[in-house]
């Protein structure tokens, strides 16, 4: 309604306007409303002096609207609709978990967890969407992008993200029983330099960390393979193509078949899994459903190799 160079205007009086011209008065409309009498005078008095042109013709006994009351009368009928329609929204989305839910996850994680936290959700919500992301490489939740994301390293420290603990993780090397007969073993990660590392992810120079003497240790590796796919790293270190350097969780099924042997193991260590998600927090229904199911599935599989670590919310 607003024209150039001219203020939008004032949507709460408009409301009251709709409400006026539906009821046919002043009486009715603060009667609909709930508000005094005056308050829908003076509402009234307001828009006409915005629009600059009379918007009812009022006296004792007749209440009319002008032509341009009646053209006015429309557009705020429905603003008044729009706003119901942003109520309904605003007041389900407080209740139920809907829309899509956009997750980026970790591989390793991902792989042992998602199924069963996505089949969950989508049977309790039908009318929540998801969209999964699996990746070694990092994603940063303030472009928008993503609305949660399971963390397998320590937080960085921000204000403007917040996690919820999941657990904790121990990342180890690995190698077969082939590749240590044939080239001997690391006794020292320093060793590593002359070993052939299988590297994951497009981080360049590749590092490994360690922990030694309650120290963190980064070590540069190199290596003639480098992948995205842990899978296929860790797979290719059974058949003795190197060390890899992955999760406790998704070597011990190779552990146990014997084709993975564990190195360096009193330098391995212990990593935090989070959740984090960007605000706001409290998080909206969809993500905290999401870390609900999360905390439980981590749990399982943390457990099932001796590891774990109890919930706590906190900020990043």
């Amino acid at each position: 309604m607003a024209g150039p160079g001219k203020a939008p205007l004032d949507p709460a009086a408009m409301l009251v306007f709709a409400s006026l011209a539906r009821e046919g008065g002043v009486r009715g409309a603060a009667a609909a409303l709930g508000v005094p009498r005056s308050t829908v005078s003076r509402r009234l008095a307001e828009l006409e002096a915005q629009v600059g042109s009379a918007l009812a013709v009022r006296t004792a006994s007749r209440f009319a609207l002008t032509e341009l009351g009646r053209e006015l009368a429309v557009e705020c009928a429905e603003l008044e609709k729009l706003m119901a329609r942003a109520a309904d929204v605003t007041c389900a989305a407080s209740r139920e978990p809907a829309g899509t839910l956009r997750i980026a996850v970790g591989p390793v994680i991902g792989e042992e967890v998602l199924p069963s936290i996505l089949a969950e959700l989508t049977a309790r919500y039908p009318g929540l969407s998801i969209e999964a992301r699996l990746s070694v490489d990092y994603v940063d939740l303030r472009r928008g992008d993503v609305d949660v994301a399971i963390r397998a390293w320590p937080l960085e420290d921000a204000s403007d993200l917040f996690a919820v603990r999941l657990g904790t993780s121990t990342s180890g090397c690995w190698v077969s029983p082939a590749y240590a007969m044939a080239h001997g073993i690391p006794r020292t990660p320093a060793d590593l330099t002359a070993h052939a590392c299988i590297v994951v992810g497009s981080a360049a120079p590749a590092t490994w960390v360690f922990r030694a003497d309650d120290e963190e240790q980064s070590v540069p590796v190199t290596g003639r393979v480098r992948v995205d796919s842990v899978r296929v790293a860790r797979d290719l270190a059974a058949l003795g193509g190197g060390i890899v350097r992955t999760a406790r969780i998704f070597a011990e099924p190779l552990v146990a078949a014997g084709t993975l042997v564990p190195v360096l193991e009193r330098y391995w260590p212990t990593t935090p899994l989070h959740a984090v998600h960007a605000g706001p927090n409290p998080p909206v229904p969809k993500v905290r459903a999401f870390v609900a199911l999360a905390q439980a599935a981590v749990g399982k599989v943390l457990r099932s190799v001796g590891e774990a670590g109890p919930p706590s919310e906190e900020p990043s």
